[in-house]
């Protein structure tokens, strides 16, 4: 395989990794951890690269026969017991739906459709209230909407900090803290004839939530940053770093996870790429356990190698979860309960704690792609 290739296959695999797992930090959402009442235990995106469809999981594991039918790249979202879909580029829409109508009412479960400009790839939402800030990973801009009908409230603009000569600083995910909206930028750049991609450091940009304001920025030590969240007050950046010529991540003080210091405008190494085992390709939190899925390349088959590993914020420590060996399709993670999206055997994988077990689905669904839990 020629250096070009190689590229090719990272900058594949960098458009994936961002929209499919990264985008979103935690799937379930910031607001996964509150109880409502809601009778689905979750919903489960499935694609093949061509369709796409959303399927829901009920109380007691069962992946439903029906489906809705949306954009082949699409990820699920949701906030208290509101759920929504968007959809990448090709499609470039939001949509709100009552997943208490799903199973009886199908399409008409889909309370409002938001058309974007296109081409923007929305990839996260950060909820406040009846509002929503929206990532828009391929544009120079974010937007707020309003929840209740989808319309457009207010535009930031990005492309300042979009990197030698690209219009987008490339948005991975966004959080909105103790009034406080963090946007995570990757800032790469992509020669359009070859694919090959430049990966400068990161850049993490604060604005007020409430008037969109720039507050701040820090650069991050390390690069390709693919999700920011925050636990016990601390705000943490997973980074991905640059790829290997197998297009997976190596071991390595490049990457890892990073710490936030707001007061001193900085960022430090926290738990670094060797002590992890590679580069973070999707991160989900809960009760500061962070559950971490590293990008170790493809097997001779072509199937992703993505191991899961437990690590505790506190004390450091990390700890391979076994026979977790594709996260491919995604994460969520609730109640001390870890759902993980085997795209490999195209099953959506429950680890408990101590033993895992895997979701009963209809014969024929599509791999699971994104994962959200109420």
């Amino acid at each position: 395989m020629n250096k070009i290739k190689k590229q090719s296959l990272a900058a594949l695999a960098a458009f994936g990794l961002t929209f499919g797992l990264v985008a979103c930090g935690d799937d379930s959402s910031s607001s996964a951890s509150d109880k409502v009442d809601v009778s689905l235990t979750g919903v489960v995106y499935t694609s093949d690269y061509k369709t796409g469809e959303l399927r829901w999981i009920d109380k007691e594991g069962n992946v439903s026969e029906k489906s809705l039918s949306f954009h082949q790249d699409s990820k699920v979202v949701v906030d208290g017991a509101d759920l929504y879909v968007l959809e990448a580029i090709g499609a470039d829409n939001i949509s709100k739906i009552d997943p208490e109508k799903l199973e009886t009412e199908g399409k008409k479960a889909v309370t409002w459709q938001a058309s974007l400009d296109d081409g923007s790839n929305p990839v996260d939402m950060a909820f406040d209230d009846d509002e929503a800030w929206v990532a828009l990973q391929a544009a120079d801009s974010l937007v707020k909407i309003s929840t209740k009908d989808g319309k457009v409230l207010k535009s930031i603009k990005t492309g300042k900090f979009s990197h030698k000569g690209e219009t987008t600083p490339y948005v991975a995910d966004i959080e909105l803290n103790s009034g406080k909206l963090y946007v995570l930028m990757q800032r790469y750049t992509m020669d359009p004839a070859t694919w090959v991609t430049t990966y400068p450091k990161g850049l993490l940009a604060i604005y007020d939530a409430s008037t969109g304001d720039l507050k701040d920025t820090i650069q991050l030590k390390t690069k390709n940053p693919k999700a920011i969240f925050v636990d016990d007050g601390a705000i943490y950046v997973a980074t991905h770093g640059e790829y290997n010529a197998a297009s997976g991540t190596d071991a390595d003080k490049k990457r890892g996870i990073e710490k936030i210091n707001e007061s001193k405008k900085s960022s430090s190494l926290y738990i670094s790429g060797e002590e992890l085992g590679g580069g973070v390709a999707n991160v989900v939190v809960e009760d500061g356990i962070a559950y971490v899925a590293l990008n170790l390349g493809y097997d001779e088959n072509w199937a992703a190698i993505m191991e899961v590993k437990k690590v505790d914020l506190s004390s450091k420590k990390v700890e391979k979860i076994k026979d977790l060996s594709d996260a491919s399709g995604s994460m969520a993670v609730v109640d001390g309960k870890l759902y993980v999206g085997d795209r490999t055997n195209s099953k959506v994988v429950v680890w408990d704690g101590e033993k895992k077990s895997s979701l009963k689905q209809p014969k024929g669904a599509l791999p699971p792609y994104s994962i959200a839990l109420f």
